[in-house]
């Protein structure tokens, strides 16, 4: 029963193709359409009339009663076309080189394929009516895979059956058919098979299927843990012989796109991984990657071995390939060099057929590992001015982000980053807020009409914040020296009291030391820091720095007669332990700030600047004055 479905659907499909609605091909720059699945799609083609050859031969879903299939050859070709199939569907819905878009109800086609090459406007009454022909077949084929689960499992027990149950999940999750209550109760009815399946594994639920049904989990992005731990025993008891590269790459991919990594399943495909390396399509090598970077601690030895067959095959890697290679490895923190300088060239060649997100991804990943290159963000800013719209806002804040770590101030990017999140500030994550102030400080942006609506939208987030984006937030703003609501400060000091003890060293001075500018002093907060340093026994180059600047002001606006001995020996332990690296003769040439590389080129060499004790402007300005003291002596 669910073969002649699957087959309808394709047919559907076809027609859908025929009439423009699903657009099977691509544009390159110079406007040749080119197949997606190249070559590959020609043989799913093929493969697809096979089943409608001359009377008395078998179709390609025959099977005996026993589950057996009739010609040895056939199920190892249906496990190709399965292979090739979902190439083809992959490249089709997600890769960057292409101008296909999804379909909506209202005949138009939403652009989701590369912003230069964007899909036209489907307006046939006939189209409309296909694809809602389409959608009732969806329907029913959903619920009869419900009520074909529901039979004795004698009656389905077979290859076919199973076969069939894969494809039509798999063009379910294609056509983006969300039923959440099919997929969980799908899950749950799978869930009771694989634990009778376990006493034959790979007998009639071979893991080529169990791997692309799984991949429908993941399109769909619906999670049942029952159903994911069992097919992840499941699989563990598969032999490796029937495990094949593409398998791995579905499954694990599978796992990851559902934020579900089992470490142990991982752990045991890896081995079959480094035996078949050699036959990892670029595709699995992307997927392998990507999923792999999700384990924590993070697994760089299969990583490392990956990367010498990416840098020997680095062309023949698509666009969405190549974004999930480099995020991985930043994920990672492989600072590969070689890997990144050789994949700059194809980023280049390809640069223009990049999805947004896949830009992002790139330029995080550069970003990460300090990774410069002038002509990439030549580039960027050019994709960024010509294709602005198609950013969302987190994926700004990133770019932001990517700016600002290298101290590039490009006024016009972040122009057009602002106009980018204005009045979508709600699309903003928790992180994502902290990153773009932490951007905007870094660079001396001060947009305050902009930095104080962010806030006031986005002032809940601080309660959600970790301590490393607690810290990005508070220091930026005070960096931006903007007068932000009461409400908002009181917050931001509520919570860093709350998670004082969860901060890390350096953070914490960091705090202390921003904390010294006037209109944020709080004694109080700087007191409970200092004490839990001094506890700590903090002791690094940047804490001395910092801790020598912020004592420095403490004592200008107080007397410190009327602290506490206890307070006392505490300021008193911190200078000796910060004594060691301020005394060295390079310190400050080591340790400055940005500010101090900004204005130090334009202070007259021969003007000799004293510190004042009675200077209580706040720590940017001692630090700078510190330095050029420091310089003169």
């Amino acid at each position: 029963m669910l073969k002649h479905i699957y087959l309808r659907i394709m047919n559907m499909q076809k027609g859908l193709k025929r009439k423009g609605i699903i657009n099977q091909f691509k544009v390159s720059p110079k406007g040749k359409k080119k197949g997606i699945g190249g070559e590959e799609e020609n043989y799913f083609e093929q493969y697809q009339k096979e089943g409608t050859q001359k009377k008395g031969k078998e179709s390609h879903f025959t099977s005996n009663d026993h589950g057996k299939e009739t010609e040895p050859s056939v199920h190892e070709r249906r496990c190709r076309e399965v292979e090739m199939e979902a190439i083809f569907s992959t490249k089709s819905t997600m890769c960057g080189s292409g101008n296909t878009g999804s379909i909506s109800t209202n005949g138009k086609r939403k652009d989701k394929g590369n912003c230069p090459n964007g899909g036209g406007e489907i307006t046939s009454r006939e189209g409309i009516e296909t694809r809602k022909d389409l959608e009732l077949i969806l329907k029913y084929a959903s619920t009869q895979i419900i009520k074909s689960l529901s039979v004795n499992h004698d009656y389905i027990n077979c290859k076919d059956y199973f076969m069939s149950l894969a494809l039509i999940c798999n063009q379910l999750a294609i056509h983006k058919f969300e039923d959440k209550s099919f997929w969980y109760s799908l899950s749950i009815k799978l869930t009771n098979i694989l634990k009778i399946q376990k006493r034959n594994v790979g007998k009639t639920l071979c893991i080529r299927w169990l791997a692309l049904i799984l991949n429908s989990f993941g399109r769909v992005h619906v999670i049942n843990t029952c159903f994911l731990k069992e097919a992840s025993s499941y699989i563990k008891l598969c032999k490796g012989e029937d495990v094949h590269t593409f398998d791995i790459s579905q499954i694990v991919n599978a796992f990851s796109k559902l934020n579900y990594v089992d470490r142990s399943l991982f752990k045991h495909l890896e081995p079959f991984i480094f035996e078949k390396i050699d036959e990892l399509s670029c595709q699995s090598i992307g997927n392998i990657c990507n999923a792999y970077s999700k384990l924590e601690p993070y697994d760089t030895h299969l990583v490392n071995h990956l990367s010498i067959k990416i840098k020997k095959s680095i062309n023949k890697f698509n666009e969405q390939e190549l974004a999930n290679v480099l995020n991985s490895f930043a994920k990672c923190n492989i600072r590969d060099l070689d890997l990144f300088n050789t994949s700059l060239k194809c980023i280049f060649h390809k640069f223009y057929n990049f999805k947004p997100i896949e830009i992002v991804m790139i330029t995080n990943a550069y970003s990460k590992f300090n990774i410069y290159n002038k002509t990439f963000f030549s580039y960027l800013f050019s994709y960024i001015k010509n294709y602005s719209t198609h950013f969302k806002p987190p994926e700004l804040a990133i770019i932001a982000n990517a700016y600002a770590n290298f101290n590039l101030r490009e006024y016009k990017i972040f122009h057009i980053i602002k106009n980018g999140i204005v009045k979508k500030e709600y699309l903003l994550e928790n992180g994502n807020v902290a990153m773009l102030l932490h951007a905007y400080g870094k660079l001396l942006i001060r947009d305050e009409q902009f930095i104080l609506n962010l806030l006031n939208k986005k002032k809940k987030v601080i309660n959600f914040l970790d301590c490393r984006n607690l810290t990005l937030f508070y220091v930026s703003i005070i960096k931006l020296n903007i007068d932000i609501p009461r409400d908002i400060y009181i917050n931001l000091k509520l919570n860093i009291s709350k998670k004082l003890h969860s901060f890390t060293d350096l953070a914490l001075v960091s705090i202390c030391y921003s904390s010294m500018f006037y209109m944020y002093f709080d004694m109080n907060l700087i007191a409970s820091i200092l004490l839990l340093l001094n506890k700590r026994k903090a002791s690094s180059k940047s804490f001395a720095h910092q801790i020598h600047v912020s004592l420095f002001v403490l004592q200008s606006l107080y007397d410190f007669g009327k602290f506490s001995l206890n307070f006392l020996t505490c300021l008193l332990q911190l200078l000796n332990r910060s004594y060691h690296y301020i005394s060295q003769p390079n310190y400050y040439d080591i340790n400055k700030s940005a500010i101090q590389k900004r204005i130090s080129p334009f202070i007259p060499k021969k003007k000799n600047l004293h510190v004042q004790s009675e200077v209580p402007i706040g720590p940017f300005v001692v630090d700078f004055l510190l330095c050029r003291n420091d310089a003169q002596r």
